[in-house]
């Protein structure tokens, strides 16, 4: 036994519930704000790429049918 066995026990099972108990909502928030920040990023990326001439599109390598399915995407994808 090492020491740190002694000062909480190696049992993957005990340790992880009582790491959970101890997060309590906030880390859940967090993660859930930075998802739907996220989402709405690509939502914002996918509109002003709608709004580029066939001509932008393909400077930068795009296909202008790429662009339209892309723009119909869902946020969330």
């Amino acid at each position: 036994m090492s020491t740190i066995d002694t000062i909480r026990p190696s049992d993957g099972v005990a340790s992880h519930a009582a790491r959970t108990e101890k997060r309590g909502w906030l880390p859940t928030a967090s993660a859930l704000i930075g998802w739907f920040g996220n989402a709405m990023m690509k939502r914002r990326t996918r509109m002003h790429l709608s709004e580029l001439s066939n001509d932008l599109l393909n400077d930068v390598g795009i296909e202008p049918a790429q662009a339209r399915r892309e723009t119909k995407r869902f946020f969330w994808d």
